[in-house]
């Protein structure tokens, strides 16, 4: 493997990346502080390095794979085009933050030459412009469609609505703070799984491009408990829980923000659902660009959250981080740490088996709904692969069919 100025990767560029990646003022891959002790990496030879661990690490492949690790030169202090090295299947030419990037190929990549000369990433927020780039001929691929353009069509011949498939579905749910009551409650969080109507939320929201989930995030991801069932909606069983734990007429304040197509619809029928058992709830809408705040997310009682198949020690690991995320319980901790830790597969297996019993018996999760991850594009284009994120694809291989 080489750089794209052609000299070779080495593992003190791998030191340096770990290095520069875990530094306080970088705000990326944060959750490998928890795990690496950085500050004692040691290049042991041209291709090896030493990286001791602050814990045990049973899957270290899974951990720096989630967290997305593009590796640095060593020695790098710019990121401008021209002055960038990189080892990927094309080399950036040329930036425009917000508007556009030019990628050209890069003949000597490890995995082959890609097909294309030239990609033109194009950065358009608005989902009905990203459409009309497409139908107009201005682009031939746009990622993440909304469902009810999706619906509409393709809007012209040689155009086609693409779904990543269902191992790519994006859980849609809420995430209850316990650190607040009524949430605290054990009956009060089944209460609410039991409440919702998730089959009237999978209609309004996804408009036939999903279904209904069984209140686990990480579908499609290895160790998914997938034979959960989806729970049965019982608002008889959900008033008398409510009842129970001293609840009735509780205010519940959902917090959401539209960063993701539909967010905001689901949250406004979630909150309509649950005045239905007598809670006070009320959806609290926020700007994208504010909805993240930790105070914010700290003052709700739930708050949306869209995840798509990341490695359930992603989806554990991160939520625990924030305490309104969160859920504290002393078998959860255990078995999620055992899931880490261990190198025995099986083991690892039986581990994420139990931390998600734990989930669906008494955790903070109501995963409502799985929906498609969409997208629009000539009929021509080939190669796009749905790796990490469906919604951001892996174009090293994009170009189009003979």
């Amino acid at each position: 493997m080489t750089w794209h100025d052609g000299s070779p990767l080495r593992a003190a560029d791998v030191a340096y990346t770990l290095a520069a990646l875990t530094a306080p003022t970088s705000g990326a891959a944060a959750e490998l502080t928890a795990y690496l002790d950085v500050a004692k990496v040691s290049v042991t030879g041209e291709r090896t390095l030493r990286v001791p661990t602050l814990r045990p690490v049973g899957d270290p492949a899974t951990l720096l794979a989630g967290a997305g690790l593009p590796v640095i030169k060593e020695g790098t202090k710019s990121f401008r085009p021209g002055e960038l090295a990189g080892t990927g299947a094309f080399r950036v030419t040329a930036f425009e933050a917000g508007r556009e990037a030019r990628l050209t190929r890069y003949e000597r990549h490890w995995g082959g030459a890609p097909p294309a000369d030239e990609l033109v990433v194009l950065s358009i927020d608005d989902p009905q412009a990203r459409v009309n780039a497409v139908r107009d001929g201005q682009a031939d691929y746009a990622s993440d469609i909304p469902y009810a353009l999706a619906k509409a069509g393709a809007g012209a011949a040689g155009l086609e609505i693409r779904s990543a498939g269902e191992r790519r579905r994006t859980g849609y749910g809420f995430v209850l703070n316990t650190t607040r009551a009524p949430m605290s409650d054990p009956g009060v969080r089944m209460a609410l799984r039991l409440a919702v109507d998730r089959q009237a939320l999978v209609d309004a929201v996804f408009l036939g491009y999903g279904g209904p989930a069984n209140d686990l995030y990480g579908h499609g991801a290895q160790y998914f408990a997938s034979d959960v069932p989806v729970l049965t909606r019982d608002v008889a069983r959900a008033r008398e829980l409510i009842k129970a734990a001293g609840a009735e007429g509780a205010r519940v304040t959902i917090r959401s923000a539209d960063y993701e197509t539909g967010l905001n619809a689901s949250t406004e029928l979630f909150a309509e659902q649950l005045r239905a058992l007598g809670l006070d709830a009320r959806p609290q809408i926020v700007p994208p660009a504010a909805y993240f705040d930790p105070d914010g997310l700290a003052g709700a009682d739930a708050v949306v959250l869209p995840l798509g198949p990341h490695p359930l020690s992603v989806i554990f690991t991160r939520s625990a981080a924030y305490p309104s995320l969160a859920f504290a319980d002393p078998e959860l901790e255990r078995q999620t740490a055992t899931a880490v830790s261990t190198t025995d597969p099986r083991r690892r297996e039986q581990a994420w088996r139990a931390a998600q019993r734990v989930m669906t018996e008494r955790g903070n999760w109501i995963v409502w709904g799985l929906g498609d991850t969409l997208s629009l594009t000539r009929a021509d284009v080939t190669g796009i692969e749905a790796r990490d994120s469906a919604k951001y694809p892996y174009l090293g291989k994009a170009g189009f069919a003979a």
